[in-house]
Formats: C-alpha cells, sequence, structure tokens
C-alpha cells in the first residue's frame, strides 16, 4: 500500500490556524456587544450637550464628554462616540443612556451605525473559518 503527501495532509489546520486570532478577536467583542444591545433595547434616549471633543492621536474627534440629564432630573456625565456631523462645545445630540446606570451611555447616532455592529462581521468570518476548516478536514 503506497500513500501519497496529499492523502495524510489535513487542509483543515491552516484555516483553524487563521480562525485563532479572529476568534480572540470576536470573544473581544462582547461586552461591548452586550452592552450596545441592552442600551437599544432598554435605553433611555435624550438630549445631551457636549462639553468636550477628544482627539486620540490625530484631527479627527473620536469621543465626547458630554452632559445630560436624567428622567429623574438628575444631572449626568458619559463619554460616548461622536455622532456624524460631530458636534461643537455646547452643541446638543442625541445620547442613549441605561437608566440604571446613566453613566453608560451612547450616541443615538453610533448605536444605529455599522460601526456598532463590526463585532458580528468579525465573528460571522471566524465561523466561516471554522465550518471551512471543519470541510477541508472532513474532505481530506
Amino acid at each position: 500500500m503506497n500513500t501519497t503527501l496529499a492523502s495524510t495532509t489535513n487542509y483543515g489546520i491552516p484555516f483553524l490556524i487563521v480562525a485563532l486570532p479572529f476568534a480572540v478577536t470576536s470573544l473581544l467583542f462582547i461586552p461591548q456587544q452586550l452592552r450596545n444591545r441592552r442600551l437599544r433595547k432598554h435605553g433611555v434616549e435624550t438630549v445631551a450637550v457636549c462639553d468636550e471633543r477628544i482627539r486620540r492621536g490625530g484631527v479627527n474627534v473620536e469621543k465626547l464628554n458630554c452632559s445630560f440629564r436624567t428622567a429623574d432630573g438628575e444631572d449626568a456625565w458619559a463619554l460616548v462616540t461622536t455622532p456624524k456631523p460631530v458636534p461643537r462645545e455646547g452643541e446638543e445630540f442625541a445620547v442613549v443612556f441605561d437608566a440604571r446606570k446613566p453613566s453608560t451611555a451612547e450616541s443615538r447616532y453610533y448605536l444605529s451605525s455599522f460601526g456598532s455592529r463590526a463585532g458580528l462581521v468579525v465573528q460571522s468570518l471566524t465561523g466561516l473559518l471554522l465550518v471551512t476548516a471543519a470541510v477541508a478536514a472532513a474532505l481530506s
């Protein structure tokens, strides 16, 4: 009986090696995804005022310190992702906050954007790589 290298090679292993970093990355997205989901389902929408525009390593404004008033009339502050167009200091924009913990807030724009769902793309790609690895291993 003569075997060749092609018949003993498991082609699923390279897919598993590529899938590993995607799997680790997709796990890192889970807390943010759960937070965003909770805000979408149970969050309270209100108007916030931009207090400070935060730039990190460039000219683009990435985050905003904002203040808003909760339904109970209490003042709250939060760091949120910048909506488009970026509000200037003192301008108002829509935010969604958690009624139990008002410092957990996010801009309405971000929650409805693709950026808040980027983790799903990485997780889908990981799933696709794992299914491809299983199929390749079964065929080899």
